[in-house]
């Protein structure tokens, strides 16, 4: 390592991008006393002013604006008078009952897992998983002790997933299949928009009896596809629903580490039959030092679930061991999210 003598400097450049990346975290840390606070949903109905927002969330109002001021220059609100604050189109995607909101996202990520990230560097050092050494309990554990972060938890991974649904649809033909389980399916989102374009076709969505609880509520509401979806509470370390066409798994298997993401996968290959496919929509890990989300997403899973992101190479090695045959592996429009297509050996 050179020394400060060897005439070695940091070029401006290279400090100023440096120092963007450390003071990023500040304004994360920003965004999320907002959400807590519900500015965003506040502020739906109109501008406020300062004193009433403080009042309305609590707040000490010198503090509050110092906080505004700084997310409006970030483009997120905007003081359209002086000490009175609004919206702006950003905003939307802090407001918690919008469609592809990030608030419930953020409450996650500056909240249980905030803690967890701080000690990466113990995890560096021993291999296990910061969140488990922090709460003591897996993640999964963790949300069933706390069913309301639970939910909040299905909603947020909802609305971050969201966005390739569409990108999804576009890319594969579920047509040929009558049946489809949607392995940790959450709220159905994706399996009925799926169900809602190909109407010959019919599907469960399989998860803990807790969530399938809220989804089966949604599903009776939507008249487009309440007969032709059901759902199931269970757990996929034990048993999946046999013999359906197609078993699905959006964003599931990146949250498990090897030995139980074939655990899962062999699960599901026994309830297989000999024609049906298993869809893993998940990220797909170039090669290379290429800048990619799934490699921050990588880190993500190393601190919080114990799980990873995974090259092709890697899938191939998985469904091997798992009584399956990696198929293909079919690109999106987006690069964050690829589909892994399988068969039963």
């Amino acid at each position: 390592m050179p020394s400060f003598d060897s005439g070695v400097r940091a070029t401006h450049e290279q400090t100023a991008r440096i120092l963007q990346h450390i003071t990023n975290h500040w304004v994360s840390c920003c965004l999320y006393a907002a959400a807590r606070y519900n500015i965003a949903d506040i502020l739906v109905a109109g501008p406020k002013d300062l004193e009433s927002l403080a009042t309305e969330t609590g707040t000490h109002a010198p503090s509050l604006y110092r906080l505004l001021r700084l997310l409006a220059a970030h483009e997120i609100f905007e003081e359209v008078s002086p000490r009175v604050f609004a919206n702006t189109p950003m905003a939307t995607a802090l407001i918690g009952n919008m469609y592809g909101s990030m608030k419930s996202f953020l409450l996650i990520e500056l909240g249980e897992f905030y803690t967890p990230w701080g000690n990466l560097v113990e995890t560096l050092k021993t291999g296990n998983t910061a969140f488990d050494e922090y709460y003591q309990t897996n993640l999964w554990g963790y949300y069933k002790a706390n069913e309301e972060k639970g939910l909040n938890f299905m909603k947020a991974m909802t609305n971050l997933t969201g966005f390739c649904d569409t990108a999804i649809l576009e890319k594969y033909d579920f047509s040929p299949f009558q049946t489809i389980t949607d392995v940790g399916g959450g709220n159905g989102a994706l399996l009925t928009a799926i169900l809602k374009k190909t109407p010959g076709t019919s599907g469960i969505v399989f998860d803990e009896p807790y969530v399938v609880e809220q989804t089966a509520a949604i599903i009776a509401a939507d008249a487009a596809v309440k007969d032709r979806c059901s759902t199931i509470g269970g757990n996929f370390f034990e048993q999946v629903p046999a013999g359906t066409d197609a078993y699905m798994m959006k964003m599931i298997i990146h949250d498990w580490n090897d030995e139980d993401s074939i655990k899962i996968l062999s699960v599901c290959s026994r309830a297989m039959r000999k024609d049906s496919k298993i869809l893993i929509i998940d990220g797909v890990v170039p090669e290379g030092n290429t800048l990619h989300g799934s490699k921050l997403m990588d880190m993500n899973m190393l601190v919080v679930t114990g799980g990873k992101e995974r090259t092709v190479a890697e899938f191939d090695e998985l469904f091997r061991r798992s009584g399956l045959r990696l198929t293909r592996v079919v690109d999106l429009s987006i690069s964050e999210v690829s589909i892994v297509e399988g068969e039963k050996i």
